[in-house]
Order: structure tokens, then C-alpha cells, then sequence
């Protein structure tokens, strides 16, 4: 089947599609994007979603060359060419090119791409799923830039482990996973990081949804060990909406299995979007 993507104004064959190779996203890995998933046939917390790249485009100088309404109204256009039941949005925009490698001599790039969207295996949400730390702390954390030098690295190591994440830890701080964040549960309280990470969309409405069902939240740094002892472990992101994880490293967190509190969260997080 035909695909298409949105690319500088037009919408286009994704075979047709010709990135500048002087582009400062292709030449330095200057860039932002953002990633969404539809349900009921339409963007997941779009407005969420758009606000977060804005506050990315700007942390980086970069001049989104798109409205916030073309934008839905090419989403739109790409959901229904491409046809996926559930698919995976991706909006990118980089620094367009240069010459010299370095400074904006044109106007920027900005792509949108619709791929099918393909949910985890039952077994991760039914039985937990496992994790590994990793040392690191990632450039500019509050903006979704497209460098995953970090992550693409560590694929080997993980897939090796049997993770399905990564967390990334720094001076004894617990942070954030690669292409998620936590929550611990200690002794029936939420706990999560909120300094030196990406705030994700699926992180605040589950911190949302949780208080306005009772939940206490507490937002702070996770030292490594309070991740160990953890009553409860859970990762949230848009492609995975709320996974509980079981291990970390390899040891077991509590009893080994999915706790209360995190069952309860994913029954509330399902019903928020089954009619949203």
C-alpha cells in the first residue's frame, strides 16, 4: 500500500520525500519532534502534545513553519490516506540547511509521518515487564530533541537483558526511562521525578487522573535505592500508556508481581481513553 507523509507544505508519497543533506538535522542532529497515537480515529491529547513542541522548537531557536490547525487538518488528510485502524504520529522539524554546518540559512524542515501503530505484547501489562539502568543524563531533558545516541546504543544490552526499558540514573538520581517516565508507589503514595527529564503527556495525565481519584502525588528527585525498595513500579508514554514493571536489573521489585495501586491506574487511564 501507498504511503504518505507530510513534508514542507505538502503532502506527498513518502518515496518522494528529499531531505537537504545539508540539513542541520542531518548534518549535526539539530532538531525536535514529538510523538502522539490516535484513539477513536483522531490525535491523543493533540493539544498536549502540540504545546510540548512548541516549548521544544523554542528551546532549540527553531521556527515551527506550521499552524497548530494546518497541522490537525494534515494529520487528518495522512490519517486517512494511509488507512491504519491505530497509528503512531510523528512530527519533526529541524534546523533546514546550511552550508557551513552550523548557522539556519534556510528555512526550517518540518515532516509529518503516520506509521501503524503497533500496542505491547498483553504479558507486559498482565505480568510486568523488566528494566536496566544506565548511567546517563540527556542533553537539553526538557525538549524532545531527536538525539537517542544513548538509547540506539544500549539496544543490544537490553534486548541481551530482556528489558523492555531503560532507566537512566545520574549521581545516585533515578531520572527517566529512554522513551518513557516513572512512578514508584511507596506505601500507597505516587512518587516522580520532575527535574532533568521530559515531561511526558502520558506522565502528567496520569498524575492528573490519579489525584482527582484519590491518589497522593508527590513530584521530587528518586534516589537509585528507592527504586529497589519500591512497594510499586510503573513506566508511562504514549505508545505504551501505563506498563507495570516487576524488575529492575534483574531483582525483583516487592513481591515480583503488578501491585494494586498500578491496576487501579491503568483501569482508571483506560477508561479516560476509551471515551476521550
Amino acid at each position: 500500500m501507498k504511503r504518505y507523509g507530510y513534508f514542507n507544505g505538502k503532502i506527498m508519497a513518502l518515496n518522494k520525500i528529499r531531505i537537504n543533506p545539508y540539513d542541520l538535522g542531518f548534518l549535526r542532529g539539530y532538531g525536535v519532534f514529538d510523538v502522539m497515537r490516535t484513539q477513536g480515529n483522531k490525535p491523543f491529547l493533540f493539544e498536549w502534545h502540540w504545546k510540548r513542541f512548541q516549548d521544544s522548537a523554542k528551546r532549540l531557536n527553531l521556527k515551527i513553519t506550521i499552524s497548530k490547525k494546518e497541522c490537525e487538518n494534515a494529520i487528518k488528510k495522512l490519517l486517512k490516506l494511509n488507512g491504519f485502524k491505530k497509528a503512531t504520529i510523528r512530527i519533526i522539524l529541524t534546523g533546514g540547511a546550511s552550508k557551513n554546518g552550523f548557522s539556519f540559512e534556510d528555512k526550517e524542515t518540518l515532516c509529518i509521518l503516520i506509521e501503524k501503530f503497533f500496542p505491547l505484547p498483553q504479558e507486559f501489562f498482565k505480568e510486568g515487564a523488566s528494566v536496566i539502568t544506565f548511567e546517563y543524563l540527556r542533553d537539553m531533558p526538557k525538549a524532545k530533541i531527536t538525539n537517542y545516541i544513548a538509547a540506539i546504543k544500549m539496544q543490544e544490552e537490553k534486548k541481551k537483558k530482556k528489558a523492555l526499558e531503560i532507566i537512566y540514573t545520574h549521581k545516585g538520581k533515578a531520572l527517566e526511562a529512554s522513551t518513557s517516565n516513572f512512578f514508584i508507589v511507596k506505601k500507597g503514595k505516587l512518587i516522580t521525578p520532575k527535574e532533568n527529564i521530559l515531561l511526558g503527556i502520558t506522565r502528567n495525565l496520569v498524575a492528573d487522573l490519579a489525584k482527582k481519584n484519590g491518589f497522593k502525588i508527590q513530584e521530587r528527585e528518586i534516589k537509585i535505592s528507592e527504586l529497589f525498595s519500591a512497594d510499586e513500579v510503573f513506566l508511562t508514554a504514549s505508545n505504551k500508556d501505563i506498563v507495570p514493571i516487576v524488575k529492575v536489573d534483574g531483582k525483583k521489585i516487592a513481591d515480583g508481581k503488578v501491585g494494586k495501586a498500578t491496576r487501579d491506574l491503568m483501569d482508571i487511564f483506560k477508561n479516560f481513553s476509551e471515551n476521550y
